[in-house]
């Protein structure tokens, strides 16, 4: 189970995850493992969506009686220079595993309701993601421009080069990526555990 000849290290260095929207894929030779511990990996460039997502999946797993840890306190710039310098790391973690979140986008719907509109071009910024609005906002009801993030999870181990699982998750950003964090690390818990990722 413990082979330190095969590696899970390209997870940091490159991910490409392909899914049906809201579905999970899981590798037809993946058999469930119980797992000494599971680092839990965002790909976010803002450090508090990072740690937000990560902490969120850690609690949600630990839960549910995985243990898990997050990167952002355990991994460092050092640790992803090489296969080897990983490998040790994970060793001295005791990690047999890796979940890793990478956001692949994020779109603007508007919901429309009867208004009072005025004309405003403000650029603003919410956690991780810059927009700029200009056209009609709304001071009463009116249109209302709400932001969906896209993201991936997927899952690795270190007995296979190879992704195993991943699954498509979809959220509205609102006030601030807290809430999206934890519904994207309950959504991903759940699909993990529906699809028999661990041994339990």
């Amino acid at each position: 189970m413990y082979k330190t000849g095969l590696t899970f290290v390209c997870i940091a260095l490159a991910l490409m995850q392909q899914a049906t929207a809201q579905s999970s894929w899981k590798s037809s030779t993946y058999k469930a493992e119980a797992y000494r511990k599971v680092i839990v990996m965002a790909k976010i460039s803002d450090d508090l969506a990072r740690r937000q997502l990560e902490d969120a999946t850690v609690k949600q797993l630990n839960e549910k009686g995985i243990a898990a840890i997050p990167a952002y306190s355990n991994i460092t710039e050092a640790d992803l220079a090489s296969e080897d310098a990983f490998m040790q790391k994970a060793d001295a973690l005791e990690a047999d595993a890796v979940i890793v979140f990478n956001i692949i986008g994020a779109g603007t719907e508007y919901k429309n309701k009867p208004s009072v509109d005025a004309y405003v071009g403000v650029p603003i910024k919410i956690g991780i993601f810059r927009a700029s609005i200009g056209g009609n906002v709304p001071l009463a009801g009116g249109t209302r421009a709400v932001t969906v993030v896209n993201a991936t999870a997927g899952f690795y181990n270190r007995s296979s080069k190879d992704l195993l699982w991943s699954t498509q998750l979809s959220g509205k950003l609102k006030k601030d990526t807290g809430k999206l964090a934890a519904d994207f690390a309950k959504a991903t818990t759940n699909a993990l555990l529906k699809d028999g990722i661990f041994l339990q």
